[in-house]
């Protein structure tokens, strides 16, 4: 649905771009009549130079758009990879905390009971530490992954351009 509104909207701003530089050319001609030939060269040059401008311009807004949409679909495969990995934290999270509510259960002394709930808290915060340590990962991933398209895609063009 979006690819068809995208293309219609290029397609109108194709034909106003169309409509305009024909309105130019006619505009051009009539005062091309009118000036003097060293003006006139002139004024050919500097509507060289500003099509060729308008060109570079043009061509590198569409690259920037092309590496902002491919940065924007990486983003959003990374957010959700990092959503999925937080619910299975979550999960392993929760599993741990029932398991320990179980064990208590079968406890016969405060000692034995104040043991498992220290065994609980070291496991939970080595746990904790190897989840950090993914998240850590996968966050650095995903950024470089996003960033990748903007900087490859942006600086192509700014280099072709200069």
């Amino acid at each position: 649905m979006t690819d068809t509104s995208t293309d219609t909207t290029q397609a109108k701003a194709a034909r106003a771009a169309c409509a305009a530089t024909s309105a130019a050319e006619e505009t051009i001609e009539t005062l091309r009549t009118e000036m003097p030939s060293s003006v006139v060269d002139m004024f050919d040059k500097t509507i060289a130079r500003t099509r060729d401008m308008h060109e570079k311009m043009a061509t590198l807004m569409e690259s920037s758009t092309e590496a902002f949409g491919e940065a924007f679909q990486c983003a959003h495969r990374g957010s959700s990879e990092y959503r999925a990995k937080l619910l299975d934290f979550a999960r392993q999270n929760a599993n741990s905390t029932f398991d320990l509510a179980r064990a208590a259960f079968d406890v016969k002394s405060m000692p034995e009971l104040l043991e498992l709930t220290m065994n609980h808290h070291r496991r939970q915060f080595e746990l904790a530490t190897a989840q950090m340590k993914e998240l850590s990962a996968l966050t650095q991933k995903v950024v470089t992954e996003t960033s990748e398209p903007i900087r490859s895609g942006i600086a192509e063009p700014f280099r072709l351009a200069s």
